[in-house]
C-alpha cells in the first residue's frame, strides 16, 4: 500500500470515520474534540502541564506551536518574544535552550502557575504518542521543517500529526504530508444539520471552530454544532468542549471521587493523585477529608496533592489533621506544612506529640521553616530514643541553632557510631552469620539517622563544620558507618580550597576508600587546591605522588607540566603515568 494511502487511512481513523463519524438520523457517535494552543485558557500555553490538561479533558487533537532555539532545540512557543510568556526578554530563536528552560513560563498567567517551563517538541510528541492523541503542528519559523519531520519520525508519530504554518520545506521532502486536507472543511458556528449533511454527502469531514471568532465560550453553539452532526469541534476551552461532545470532565471527576472514597487503599491513593491534575475543580475539601484517613497511603496521597495544588492550599486547611487521632494523619499534615513553607511557630506544638513518626515529621518540617526554634525546643530530641527523630533533630538544629549544632551534632554522631561499631564487632565475632530482621532494622535506623546528621553538618559553615566533615571523610571506618565518609567527602568539594592539606595527607591513607575519596575530592575542588597538589608530586610516599599526578591531569593543570616532564625524563616508576598526565593536560591547552 502506498504511503499516501496509508496516511489518508490513518487520518480517517483519527477522525473516527473508518466506521462512520455520524450514525442514523445524522446523530454523531463520537464527535472529536480539537484544542487550540493546548489548554491555553486554563493553564499557561505550550507548557507540558497545559498539553497534559488538554489530554485529560478528552481532547483528541491538540494544536502546538514550534520554534527552534539558537542551539537547534525545537520547543513549544507561540510568539517567539519571551516578554509575554516568560520572566525573561528576547527571542526564543536567539536564546540557548539551557537558558530558555530556566525561564519561568507560568507566572505570567498568575502566581499559581509559577515554576512551569517551556517544553521541548520531543517531549510533547512523546506524551502524545503515549496518550494516543493527535497533534496539529503550527510551525512558526521557516526552514525548520526537516528538523520537525525528523523528530516526528523518531517518535513514530507520522500518521498522527498534521503540519501547519511554515511547512513548505516539509512538502518538498515528504509530498504525502497532509494528504487528507481536501477531505476536511472548517466551518463557523451556526452551521445547520442540512448543511452538514450536504458536506457529508460530498465525502467531507466537518470541523466547527469555536476559537478566535468571539464564540470561544459559546457552549450552546458548541452543543448545536454537535447536534448538527459535525465530526469535530475546535475549542479554546476544552472543558466546555468536553461537555458539548458528551464527555464532561465532571463525570470523570465524579468517578475518581468514588474510587478515592472506598476500596483498596492503593487504588484509592491512585485516584486521589489522579484528581490532583484537575485544575479549577472544587476538590480542596475532599483532599482535606482524605488527609484524615486512617490509612497512611491515602492520607499521604492527600497531603502530597495539597502541597502541589494550584492555587496554593491555605494553611488553615491542614489544621484539623494536626489534631487527628491518627498519628500518620498528623505526620502527613505537618509534612505538608513544611512543604508549604509554614512558619516555625505553627509546627512547634507538634513537638509535644508522643509518636516518633509525628516528631520526625515535625522536626523535618521545622528544618525547612522560617522563624525561630530555640535550642531548648530542639536539643532534647538529639538524644531521643528513636534514631529517626535524632536525625531530624540534627537538621532542625543546624537550621535554627547553628552555634549549638556545631558542638552537639558531632558529639551525638560519635555516640551513635560507637553503638553501631559494637553491633558491627558483634557481627564479625560471631563469624558474619546472617543478621536477624530486628538487627537489620536497628542498623538501618542508625544508618538513616547518621545520613541526616552528616547532612546537618553540611548545612553549617565555618572551620569547625569543615573539620567535622573531614573527621568523617578521612576516618578509617570498615564498619556499618562507611557511607558517612562518602557523604561527608562530597560536601567537602566546595570547602577545602582554603585548606586542602588534610585532603592531600589523606591521599596516603591505608584505607583505599579514604584515599580514593580524597583524590576525587581534590579533582573536583578546583584550581585553589593545585599548589598543594603540585607540592605532593614530590612526596616520598609513592601512593601520594601517584594520586597527585592523576589529580593534576584530571584538572588539566598547566602549572604542573614542568614537574611532570621532569618526572617523565627521570624514567622512574611514575614516568609512564607522568607521560599520560602530560598528554591529557596538553589536550586541554593546545598552545602549550
Amino acid at each position: 500500500m502506498r504511503a499516501s494511502v496509508k496516511l489518508i487511512l490513518g487520518l480517517m481513523l483519527v477522525w473516527s470515520v473508518a466506521a462512520g463519524a455520524w450514525g442514523q438520523g445524522g446523530q454523531p457517535r463520537d464527535v472529536q474534540l480539537l484544542c487550540h494552543r493546548t489548554a491555553n485558557r486554563d493553564i499557561p500555553e505550550n507548557t507540558m502541564e497545559s498539553l497534559q490538561y488538554a489530554v485529560l479533558l478528552g481532547c483528541n487533537l491538540v494544536e502546538i506551536d514550534i520554534r527552534r532555539t539558537w542551539d537547534g532545540v525545537l520547543v513549544l512557543d507561540h510568539d517567539g518574544m519571551l516578554e509575554r510568556l516568560t520572566d525573561g526578554a528576547g527571542e526564543a530563536e536567539t536564546t540557548y535552550y539551557d537558558d530558555l528552560r530556566r525561564r519561568d513560563a507560568g507566572a505570567w498567567m498568575g502566581e499559581r502557575f509559577a515554576g512551569m517551563h517551556i517544553t521541548t517538541f520531543d517531549d510533547a510528541l512523546r506524551l502524545a504518542r503515549e496518550r494516543g492523541i493527535q497533534l496539529y503542528l503550527d510551525i512558526k519559523t521557516k526552514g525548520i521543517g526537516s528538523d520537525v519531520l525528523r523528530s516526528v519520525r523518531a517518535e513514530g508519530m507520522l500518521a498522527r500529526v498534521h503540519f501547519g504554518g511554515e511547512w513548505d520545506d516539509i512538502k518538498a521532502i515528504y509530498p504525502e504530508a497532509n494528504a487528507a486536507d481536501s477531505m476536511t472543511v472548517w466551518v463557523q458556528p451556526g452551521i445547520t444539520a442540512g448543511q452538514v449533511a450536504d458536506l457529508h454527502q460530498k465525502g467531507k469531514l466537518v470541523v466547527a471552530t469555536f476559537s478566535a471568532n468571539k464564540h470561544e465560550m459559546d457552549l450552546a453553539g458548541m452543543k448545536a454544532a454537535v447536534a448538527a452532526a459535525v465530526d469535530a469541534i475546535n475549542v479554546d476551552y476544552p472543558r466546555l468542549g468536553a461537555d458539548a461532545v458528551g464527555r464532561p470532565a465532571e463525570q470523570q471527576v465524579h468517578a475518581l471521587i468514588g474510587q478515592a472514597n472506598q476500596g483498596d487503599p492503593q487504588a484509592r491513593a491512585r485516584a486521589i493523585l489522579a484528581l490532583s491534575h484537575y485544575y479549577g475543580f472544587p476538590l480542596q475539601e475532599d483532599f482535606a477529608r482524605w488527609l484524615l484517613d486512617p490509612d497512611d497511603r491515602v492520607s499521604r496521597a492527600a497531603a502530597l496533592v495539597l502541597t502541589t495544588a494550584r492555587p496554593r492550599t491555605p494553611l488553615a486547611v491542614l489544621t484539623p489533621a494536626l489534631h487527628s487521632g491518627y498519628a500518620d494523619a498528623r505526620a502527613n499534615a505537618v509534612w505538608a506544612l513544611g512543604m508549604l513553607d509554614a512558619p516555625t511557630d505553627s509546627m512547634l506544638p507538634l513537638l509535644q506529640d508522643h509518636d516518633p513518626v509525628v516528631l520526625q515529621a515535625a522536626l523535618m518540617a521545622i528544618s525547612r521553616s522560617t522563624g525561630n526554634a530555640s535550642a531548648f525546643d530542639l536539643l532534647p530530641f538529639l538524644s531521643y530514643d528513636d534514631p529517626a527523630v535524632r536525625g531530624a533533630a540534627a537538621l532542625a538544629l543546624a537550621r535554627h541553632q547553628p552555634e549549638t549544632a556545631i558542638t552537639a551534632i558531632p558529639e551525638r554522631l560519635q555516640i551513635d557510631m560507637k553503638t553501631e561499631r559494637s553491633m558491627y564487632d558483634n557481627y564479625m565475632e560471631r563469624g558474619r552469620t546472617p543478621l536477624s530482621p530486628a538487627e537489620i532494622a536497628r542498623i538501618t535506623s542508625f544508618y538513616r539517622s547518621q545520613m541526616k546528621m552528616v547532612q546537618a553538618l553540611a548545612m553549617l559553615r565555618g572551620d569547625d563544620a569543615t573539620r567535622a566533615l573531614e573527621d568523617q571523610a578521612f576516618r578509617l571506618a570498615g564498619d556499618f558507618s562507611e557511607m558517612n565518609g562518602s557523604l561527608a567527602a562530597f560536601n567537602l568539594w566546595d570547602r577545602i580550597g582554603a585548606n586542602p592539606q588534610p585532603a592531600v595527607e589523606a591521599l596516603g591513607s591505608s584505607d583505599p576508600q579514604v584515599a580514593e575519596r580524597a583524590e576525587w575530592m581534590l579533582v573536583q575542588a578546583g584550581s585553589q587546591v593545585l599548589p598543594a597538589v603540585r607540592a605532593a608530586l614530590r612526596s616520598e610516599n609513592p601512593q601520594v605522588s601517584e594520586r597527585a599526578i592523576r589529580i593534576v591531569a584530571w584538572q588539566g593543570d598547566a602549572g604542573a607540566l614542568d614537574s611532570l616532564r621532569a618526572m617523565q625524563e627521570a624514567t622512574t616508576t611514575d614516568s609512564s603515568l607522568a607521560a599520560w598526565a602530560i598528554l591529557k593536560i596538553e589536550m586541554m591547552h593546545p598552545k602549550l
